[in-house]
């Protein structure tokens, strides 16, 4: 069987992984924006499988450290962005929120306008 990993290489666990790949990035031999190569040959290179070269990307992902994109070679990115985006995000939620609650007030007038209408309707009723 012909595989892209030497048979011989050893193994490496994730957080080792992410480490040295998170070493050459801190580095500067990998700079804020340029693509990481790809999986298999990051395996090659550290002599690695394919899948813990994954689980270490991931890591690296959850830290800000990198951009994982379907379909594309993961990129490094800035950590200290990631926090700014995640203030940003946090914002747009509570703005949301702020206007969801707002809505859900006028609606609430609204329902106790209607109950109110439906209060006098049933009271101007001819008994039966």
């Amino acid at each position: 069987m012909t595989g892209d990993v030497d048979p011989g290489a050893e193994q490496r666990s994730r957080a080792e992984l992410a480490d040295q790949i998170r070493q050459k990035i801190v580095s500067e031999k990998l700079v804020v924006g340029a693509k990481l190569p790809s999986y298999r040959d990051l395996a090659r290179e550290f002599r690695a499988a394919p899948n813990t070269v994954g689980e270490a990307m991931r890591l690296l992902a959850a830290e800000g450290r990198v951009k994982i994109k379907p379909n594309a070679r993961a990129e490094v990115s800035d950590p200290s962005t990631q926090a700014t985006t995640a203030d940003q995000q946090l914002q747009e939620a509570r703005i949301g929120l702020t206007e969801v609650r707002d809505q859900l007030r006028a609606v609430r007038r609204d329902v106790d306008a209607l109950e109110s209408r439906v209060t006098d309707l049933i009271a101007g009723l001819p008994a039966e």
